[in-house]
């Protein structure tokens, strides 16, 4: 496993081995001053607080005793006069005290500044504080203290002093809790002055100036220490950052022996994007860190991995064999499959691999770019592989790069052309649509086929202005068909990415004054699984305006038969895979056909069969109540103006039977 972690650099083991024991000697003596002084002070702030508190609390209570303590007074009246009300109102507003009680001869509470005049009862006891002014004559001072948000803490002072009648007789006790904090803060500031002049002067005559070269020096060397770590690494992933990894890459590429090579792969992790579309940034950030660990938990201490940025890596073996290299990316295959979950959400993860071993003569450059080939090879042939690199990708990328330049030009030239694949009555044999298929045409004017040109320009992102562009033009061309006829169009997962094709096709429809009913979309399997929700919600909107849903290529994928109870679609189409293998294996083959079409009228929906090309498949498929036929036995992909010509001749037949 790769660990990237840092310990003390021997410079600053070298700088505490020569000051250890001089610091700690200093530091050990101040503290021990320190605590000495400040145990003082506190004892001394406290003494002061409590002669303070005494004080107030003695002149408060001669004070009032002429307006306030007359506790059988109060008892018998059963509240204070205005006048006493008056004073007990402004002495808690502009002074310290906070409240304040009287007790009465026999050291019962008969009124609280809190809760006002205390009835009497028989069975309450005297307070403890006031029973012992009574008896000695003396206050009693209760000093505490709690912490506080502030450098210094809440200091409170409860004090209970003796009341008397202007005979000088004892007529009870007046009980005051007093807030000191202020008080006790000037005090504590005041003696805190004198509390480190000592330790101070001390370190100022042997420690300070050593003591703080040395913290400045560490300090200095700490911060640098942390913005190399900030500067080298991810902070999320905990891989080197882009900058270092390049660096230190080219490095080990320069520095590699004459017979040392070196393994470099490229690494993405799966459906990423769609990980933090659904989940959120928070859970695709514990993915990220989940996938880094599966990296470095099987890479060697020596190796480099980088993340280069979203979500993609690069790692570098050093001195590796062909056979090891793919040791250690099968193992990240695996442990990368696991079940990610995070606060109680969980998916399935898994990561593509792009692998080249670089041979003493090959550069950085070129490894880099052969381990790239190979990941979009590993990612376009189906994910969650790793695939090496081998020479024919590089004709495959220049063949790409080709095809995606050829798609820009014909956007901007108009040179995509629909043609029109007719759609027939297996009853009369007569159109009743077509579907429209997109053909392109390389520099030389030889077709490029739409399963090589098509997954360019769904990855290249230029699917949505091409599929705008089929479905207007195949509108365009429907409208002058017959009102009966329909015209198809299939859709890309692509297209429902942004989320606003329901609000496109409305559009288009609305301004080319063309009826839904006459559009059938046809998906696949593949665009169902490529975000559910998304597509689902997309179609449903599709379907209230009146479209047709078609699933197209049925009995392809492994799942097909959950998406149909799923959705609601209104045609099935069978794959012409059926019809190729009927021509090998008719028993077979023709029962599976016959149970496909029978599951699709039990399902509510029509059933067109694909890939007719023959009278034998014909005369199969006639005793099965098709309801749709598509194939070259009825008409090849044909211009627009051949299918609008093909649309006239049968009508000119119709009306000469009808004759």
């Amino acid at each position: 496993m790769a660990e990237y972690s840092f310990s003390p650099s021997d410079q600053t083991m070298s700088v505490f081995k020569r000051y250890g024991m001089p610091l700690l000697f200093v530091c050990s003596l101040t503290a021990l001053i320190l605590i000495g002084v400040h145990a003082g002070m506190a004892w001394a702030v406290q003494k002061i607080v409590m002669t303070k508190s005494e004080n107030v609390a003695l002149n408060w209570a001669t004070h009032f005793n002429a307006e306030m303590i007359d506790a059988i007074d109060i008892a018998e009246r059963g509240s204070l006069s205005d006048n006493q009300q008056r004073v007990v109102d402004a002495a808690i507003e502009f002074s310290e005290i906070h409240s304040f009680a009287v007790f009465d001869i026999n050291a019962e509470l008969v009124y609280s500044s809190d809760y006002g005049v205390v009835k009497r009862q028989s069975d309450r006891n005297p307070d403890v504080h006031a029973q012992r002014v009574l008896g000695t004559g003396s206050p009693f001072i209760d000093i505490f203290s709690h912490p506080s948000d502030t450098e210094n803490p809440d200091v409170f002072a409860h004090v209970f002093v003796p009341a008397f009648d202007t005979d000088g007789r004892a007529i009870g006790v007046i009980g005051l809790f007093m807030d000191k904090t202020e008080s006790a803060a000037v005090y504590t500031k005041a003696l805190s002055l004198f509390a480190w002049v000592l330790p101070a002067l001390c370190a100022f005559l042997y420690a300070l100036p050593s003591l703080a070269y040395v913290i400045k020096r560490e300090q200095a060397h700490a911060r640098t220490e942390k913005v190399a770590l900030l500067s080298r690494f991810d902070q999320l992933t905990g891989t080197l950052n882009r900058h270092t990894m390049t660096h230190e890459s080219k490095q080990l590429f320069a520095n590699r022996g004459q017979l040392e090579n070196v393994g470099v792969f490229f690494l993405d992790i799966d459906t990423f994007k769609g990980v933090n579309d659904e989940y959120g940034h928070e859970f695709g950030d514990a993915y990220l860190q989940f996938i880094s660990s599966v990296i470095l938990n099987n890479v060697r201490s020596d190796d480099l991995v980088g993340r280069m940025g979203g979500d993609e890596f690069v790692i570098t073996l050093r001195k590796v064999s062909r056979e090891k290299m793919r040791e250690i990316g099968e193992n990240i295959l695996k442990d990368a499959r696991a079940h990610f979950e995070y606060k109680g959400r969980t998916t399935q993860a898994s990561v593509s691999i792009g692998c080249y071993l670089a041979e003493p003569s090959v550069s950085r450059k070129d490894a880099l770019h052969a381990a790239d080939l190979a990941l979009y090879h590993a990612k376009a042939t189906g994910r969650n592989a790793m695939v090496e690199y081998f020479p024919e990708l590089d004709i495959a990328m220049l063949r790409r790069r080709e095809i995606e330049a050829r798609m820009r030009d014909a956007m901007r030239d108009q040179e995509f052309e629909t043609v029109f694949q007719p759609i027939t009555s297996p009853q009369n044999k007569k159109i009743v649509g077509f579907e429209a298929l997109l053909r392109l045409y390389g520099n030389d004017g030889a077709p490029i086929p739409p399963s090589e040109f098509i997954p360019i320009a769904e990855e290249s992102g230029m699917i949505e202005q091409i599929g705008a562009f089929i479905l207007r033009d195949a509108v365009l061309n429907a409208k002058a068909w017959p009102e009966d006829v329909f015209v198809s169009v299939n859709l890309s997962p692509a297209q429902f990415k942004r989320g606003d094709l329901v609000s496109l096709v409305a559009d288009t429809l609305q301004e080319l004054d063309f009826p839904a009913r006459r559009l059938e979309f046809e998906v696949t399997e593949g665009l169902l699984m490529a975000d559910e929700q998304r597509v689902s919600d997309q179609l449903v909107g599709l379907k209230q305006m009146g479209i047709s849903i078609a699933m197209d290529d049925f009995g392809t994928g492994y799942s097909s038969l959950g998406y149909l109870w799923k959705y609601s679609f209104d045609k099935l189409k069978i794959d012409r895979v059926f019809l190729e293998g009927f021509d090998f294996d008719k028993n077979r083959y023709g029962q599976i056909i016959e149970t496909i079409v029978t599951l699709g009228h039990k399902m509510g929906m029509k059933v067109t069969v694909e890939g007719i090309e023959t009278q034998g498949h014909q005369e199969m498929l006639d005793h099965l109540d098709c309801d749709q036929y598509q194939g070259f036995h009825f008409g090849k992909p044909m211009p627009a103006d051949q299918a609008l010509r093909a649309l006239a001749g049968m009508t000119a037949e119709s009306s000469s039977d009808t004759q």
